[in-house]
């Protein structure tokens, strides 16, 4: 078993002593005491305990997060790749230790074992399988490592390339089963060099803490010989905020590499860009060079890599298309190409306004040559999910279910997959398949974003305000997140601090006249608002046929019977969308508890599909639902 660090603040001792019993139960070595804040005698000690520990388990509470034996503790299990954090209560970690998912043993008494010591040990084990394998790396004969260049020097990088074309076809990283081992550097020693190689750092540090079981880090200059390392470089800030960043492989050979530009020099916006886009190309590399994949020439692995962070950076996915079409192309016979190509061509499809025919046209082509290399490919689905009719449900849905038993850990297919369970009013266990994509995705700004809008509009506001502010703690000042936290107090929380991020300018979008009118109607309820919000919702339904804002207007401002005449007279073409939000949007529950949304129920085709299924909405469990669903049903039957 593993020897665990146990760190701690004496207040919480009495909780210590029941997690470290539970552990020695269990059959690790857990080493504890009852000094924290006690003298520098024990230095030498803990140092030595610190550096023999397979695992660092730290207690974060309100006294320990003002502990400096506390933090100093935290900081070398973290340095080390070996932390596993648990909350105590309600406060937030420090600074430098937030973008760590924790394990919440809120509301614990400290009697009997912690309420999670399963996914305790299972942190543990995972982290302690990391540390043996590390070590076995370093009692191993050691072998040479090339220098790499400084990144400013692109004659040099083309030397790379050629070195990484060599090395592929010695170095053999497609025989090993498993995780591969990772280091960051910094390509020089420049403060903007470190800063953000350290930041980095950090961040894949939460792919290897959280759930997603991508990579094993190991310290730079270690004995451990890392099968990927990125090389991380920056300029010092400027109205423009620029980085680079370089992949190569064991023996120093190039496998990728990118330059990435922020204007306005937002340098929270870079780094996660620079970290979500490292976690997808290393998540590409390992897959196109784990066992049962065909060997990939260089050239192919490198475009390969390059279309993979195009995908999970840019807007627009054209040059992502492009890439993996080549890859396609050049090796037919690679399942994973077909895959991503066929997601970049799904979300160029979804971004089209109008129905691009040609698009559609090759994505199902692109589907169907997919399917041939590799029948099971669960992408196939969940392109096929998006390429039937919106009505009926029964003609996606059942593409959505086959691409998550194809490939239940994918967050991407999760999040798809939630997507529909909230169409049919399974919110519940919607809102758990996006926690999963969450913590699968611990980097991805977009999974954060979903889960908060899901716990959200599923009536756990506490539960969203944290994740909010967890989202905040680890991209302090990113675009994206302030996005999120717009459209939080714009929908639930405080309506003037979403009218002062419109005022701010730092939105990347301006908001249409409805939405700020709804705003302000929110913030002062006067008759004159609420009446001038309905107003602009209703010409925005008028311009583009969709009734969403109308809807949501209405709804929160007690106009049920305006409502419900709006969905029944209605395109339920242009107005599909709209009908998710009825089952997750406290401000639209009366909606609900009116018998006559059964008849827009069958008007946008979920009577069929539930009676068909079995698969019935949340709300129809409600206590004090003034009728039965199923009987409603059955009377709209014909």
């Amino acid at each position: 078993m593993a020897s665990v660090f146990l760190s701690y603040a004496r207040e919480d001792s009495d909780k210590a002593r029941a997690i470290a019993f539970a552990l020695e139960k269990a059959g690790h070595a857990v080493w504890w005491d009852n000094r924290i804040e006690g003298g520098a005698e024990y230095g030498r000690e803990i140092e030595q305990a610190l550096e023999q520990s397979d695992a660092v388990v730290v207690l974060w509470s309100r006294t320990s997060v003002e502990s400096a034996w506390v933090r100093d503790e935290a900081a070398a299990g973290r340095d080390r790749g070996r932390l596993v954090p648990i909350r105590l209560d309600e406060t937030n970690p420090p600074m430098g230790f937030r973008q760590f998912q924790t394990i919440d043993l809120i509301g614990w008494t400290g009697r009997g074992d912690p309420p999670q010591l399963e996914r305790i040990q299972t942190a543990i084990a995972r982290i302690a399988g990391s540390r043996s394998a590390s070590l076995g790396a370093r009692n191993a004969p050691s072998q040479g490592k090339t220098s790499s260049p400084a990144l400013a020097r692109p004659i040099l990088i083309a030397a790379l390339v050629l070195a990484g074309a060599a090395a592929l076809f010695t170095w053999q990283p497609w025989s090993l089963n498993r995780l591969p081992f990772v280091s960051v550097e910094p390509v020089d020693q420049s403060g903007s060099a470190k800063i953000l190689a350290s930041d980095l750092l950090i961040k894949l540090g939460s792919l290897q803490s959280a759930e997603a079981d991508v990579l094993r880090l190991v310290e730079p200059g270690s004995d451990a010989k890392p099968d990927f390392t990125f090389k991380v470089g920056a300029m010092p800030a400027t109205d423009v905020a620029q980085a680079n960043l370089v992949l190569v492989d064991a023996d120093g050979g190039l496998l990728w590499s990118r330059e990435y530009t922020q204007p306005g020099g937002n340098l929270a916006d870079l780094r996660q860009q620079v970290a979500y886009s490292a976690g997808q190309v290393l998540r590409c590399a390992t897959e196109a060079l784990s066992p049962g994949h065909p060997k990939l020439d260089p050239s192919v692995l490198s475009l390969y890599l390059k279309g993979c962070a195009e995908l999970s950076t840019a807007a627009d996915t054209r040059m992502a298309i492009e890439a993996f079409r080549t890859v396609t192309e050049r090796a037919p016979k690679f399942a994973g190409g077909w895959g991503k190509l066929l997601i970049a061509e799904m979300e160029a499809f979804m971004a089209t306004s109008a129905n691009d025919l040609q698009l559609k046209e090759e994505l199902r082509r692109h589907a169907e040559a997919a399917r041939e290399v590799d029948p099971d490919l669960a992408e196939f689905y969940l392109v096929q999910s998006w390429l039937q009719e919106p009505r009926p449900i029964l003609g996606w849905m059942r593409y959505a279910d086959e691409a998550l038993e194809k490939k239940p850990n994918n967050a991407r297919i999760l999040e798809n997959h939630a997507t529909g369970l909230g169409h049919i009013g399974q919110i519940r266990k919607a809102t758990e398949e996006v926690r999963r994509a969450s913590a699968i995705e611990p980097l991805s700004a977009g999974a954060r974003q979903a889960l908060i809008a899901f716990l959200a509009d599923s009536g756990d506001i506490r539960g969203a305000q944290r994740e909010l502010s967890e989202a905040e703690r680890l991209w302090p000042g990113a675009s994206s997140i302030l996005l999120a936290r717009y459209w939080f107090e714009y929908a639930y929380g405080d309506p003037k601090k979403a009218l002062a991020i419109i005022e701010s300018g730092r939105l990347n979008f301006i908001p249409s006249p409805a939405q700020t009118s709804f705003l302000r109607a929110r913030a002062d309820s006067s008759s004159a608002n609420i009446t001038k919000a309905i107003a602009e919702a209703r010409k925005t339904y008028e311009q583009n046929g969709s009734p969403t804002q109308l809807i949501q207007t209405l709804g929160a401002f007690g106009r049920k019977d305006e409502a419900i005449e709006v969905l029944l007279s209605a395109n339920p073409e242009l107005s599909h969308g709209i009908i998710s939000a009825f089952f997750r949007r406290p401000s639209l529950k009366e909606i609900l508890r009116d018998p006559r949304f059964m008849m827009v129920a069958k008007r946008y085709g979920l009577i069929d599909y539930w009676q068909a299924t079995g698969r019935w909405p949340d709300y129809c469990q409600v206590p004090d639902l003034s009728y039965d669903c199923k009987r409603e049903a059955a009377k709209l039957r014909n």
